[in-house]
């Protein structure tokens, strides 16, 4: 039962994937350049001109830069916490009697 599900999943991965490279090709042709928003559920493309591509494609990637950074330091700050809460239960296993 589960493995036809996960078949299915991937069938359809499959599909929206040709579409998308179909619809890719077709924008790449026309001599545009687009970018591909994905979220859990859909995606949507949009196609720009070239020239406004490359200040685009500069913010973007500074945003994503951004991203990653306040990431980064989250997972920095979460790792502490729980080495904290792990050094204090070691702590109070060792002196309780």
């Amino acid at each position: 039962m589960w493995y036809r599900k996960q078949l299915r999943l991937i069938r359809r991965a499959r599909r929206v994937a040709r579409a998308q490279q179909h619809q890719l090709l077709i924008v790449e042709l026309e001599g545009l350049t687009a970018i591909t928003l994905h979220t859990h559920a859909r995606q949507l493309t949009i196609s720009i001109e070239r020239e406004e591509a490359g200040q685009l494609v500069d913010t973007l990637r500074e945003a994503l830069r951004d991203r990653r950074r306040a990431w980064k330091q989250e997972a920095r700050q979460l790792r502490q916490d729980w080495q904290e809460s792990q050094r204090l239960r070691k702590q109070e296993r060792s002196t309780s009697p």
